[in-house]
């Protein structure tokens, strides 16, 4: 349970779902974030970019 001045953070990738059965519209994550997004006490953010390794870049794209 979330008690007074619990926060709570989802955090994921959809560029990383890697099953036939789930999109970046059927993600639970966006499914969260669309629920969420007129609650005055919600917040999303989305980083249009990281800080990772070439190998890390470059598995995201291939695999």
């Amino acid at each position: 349970r979330a008690g007074p001045g619990t926060k709570v953070i989802c955090l994921g990738n959809l560029g990383q779902i890697d099953t036939p059965y789930i999109t970046e519209t059927t993600s639970g994550l966006t499914y969260v974030v669309d629920r969420f997004k007129n609650w005055e006490h919600s917040a999303h953010t989305t980083l249009m970019r990281g800080e990772r390794s070439r190998l890390a870049d470059y598995a995201t794209q291939v695999l």
